[in-house]
């Protein structure tokens, strides 16, 4: 089933990412993120919703290893951010494709730079992903081919290649008009039941926060600090009929009262 249901964590065990004392300062001294603690298990999806300027986008540079800490720790699967990129993808607000590259070279990149797949493995790999978004007639287009929605499905498609542990998605869905966008939905909760990786997905868009999530983290702004983790626990599959069921309405609801009294305080 497509559910984002986690897995059980067996006592004892540390999760398998850890934020201790997180803090990220910019070179100006102003503090966009300030002690921030998180936990999280194998298999969460993890949805960060909060006003802008709340260190959102922030939070998955510094997951990613793409920009340092001020202070604090954070561990991934037991790895310090810099010697985990090998486990993790990362998807931003715009597909990047690159143009010279069809499809199906754009959803390769990721395993030629590995290094580690003979180029059979990485066309049949890739042609999998190709097919699981649904894009293998268009496989041969080049990106100025395609639709908004066809280009995220291959940066999707590219991001998942390296069977990545973790999945970090920056609103990489804002730009898109509603219907493919709650279509995508529905496709990444699908690939992830194949794949079952960890994802933080900052979006603006409560309703997409309470469909993909297994746990919603609100931030307040000023500097940024979690205020709420609101669990998500809707079994699964999740279709488009769960949007109009009364649970999912009162749960957008719950979140998007906690989000205004986020933007009150701030």
């Amino acid at each position: 089933m497509n559910a984002p249901s986690s897995p059980a964590t067996l006592p004892g065990s540390p999760p398998f990412i850890q934020l201790d004392a997180v803090t990220k300062r910019w070179p100006n001294g102003s503090v966009v993120l300030d002690d921030v603690d998180l936990s999280v298990n194998k298999g969460d999806f993890i949805s960060l919703i909060g006003p802008s300027g709340c260190g959102k986008s922030t939070l998955l540079r510094l997951l990613s290893g793409l920009s340092p800490l001020t202070s604090g720790t954070i561990t991934l699967d037991g790895m310090q951010p810099d010697n985990a990129r090998e486990i993790m993808s990362f998807i931003f607000q715009d597909a990047t494709l690159l143009p010279w590259r069809t499809v199906l070279g754009n959803v390769e990149l990721g395993l030629e730079l590995e290094h580690r797949t003979t180029a059979t493995q990485r066309r049949e790999r890739a042609n999998r992903l190709i097919d699981l978004v649904g894009l293998a007639p268009v496989a041969s287009h080049y990106p100025r081919q395609l639709s908004g929605g066809m280009k995220m499905r291959v940066s999707i498609a590219r991001a998942l290649a390296i069977r990545p542990k973790i999945l970090l998605m920056d609103e990489p869905f804002g730009a898109l008009d509603e219907m493919t966008r709650d279509f995508l939905n529905e496709e990444v909760l699908r690939l992830r039941d194949n794949d079952q990786f960890t994802t933080f997905f900052v979006t603006h868009s409560v309703a997409e926060a309470v469909f993909l999530s297994t746990r919603i983290i609100v931030l307040q702004a000023n500097p940024g600090r979690i205020v709420r983790d609101i669990p998500v626990s809707f079994p699964g599959p999740r279709t488009a009929a769960l949007r109009s069921a009364p649970d999912f309405l009162a749960q957008v609801g719950e979140v998007s009262a906690a989000l205004r009294a986020v933007k009150t305080r701030t």
